[in-house]
């Protein structure tokens, strides 16, 4: 009867110990999944300028987070390389001012079809623009 008394305490004592460990064991949180951003297709864009509103198209091809298009304005159609990492949408287009080179650098933030955010015009100063996408 000892030995029985024994045992039964030794299993309560492991029972107990189980169950207090599972108790404070917290339940692991899902890391927050952000929706997968795709941005290709033709967007217009508005881009406030030193000289004024001016609208753009830009054809946007995303491959992952690389990013490739087109912008398209009065200027004619200039080629653009960028990245989109989560809803952070960067990319830069070169264009010929007057025989010189200025490289124009966009910053934003993608919400569905729109998109909004920061131009610098390559050390001339900075505005904003913002972006629909097509239908």
């Amino acid at each position: 009867m000892n030995r029985a008394r024994v045992l039964i305490t030794a299993l309560a004592v492991v029972l107990g110990l189980a169950v207090t460990a599972i108790a404070q064991e917290k339940p692991q949180e899902k890391p927050k999944e952000t929706p997968a951003v795709n941005v290709t297709g033709a967007w217009d864009m508005s881009v406030e300028a030193p000289q004024g509103t001016m609208a753009l198209t830009v054809a946007f091809k995303q491959e992952g987070e690389k990013l490739t298009g087109t912008q398209s304005s009065q200027m004619g159609d200039t080629a653009l390389e960028g990245s989109v990492k989560g809803t952070d949408i960067a990319f830069v287009v070169v264009i010929n001012m007057q025989g010189q080179d200025l490289t124009i650098t966009y910053t934003g933030k993608i919400d569905g079809d729109a998109m909004s955010g920061t131009i610098e015009f390559g050390g001339y100063g900075s505005s904003t623009w913002t972006a629909q996408k097509r239908k």
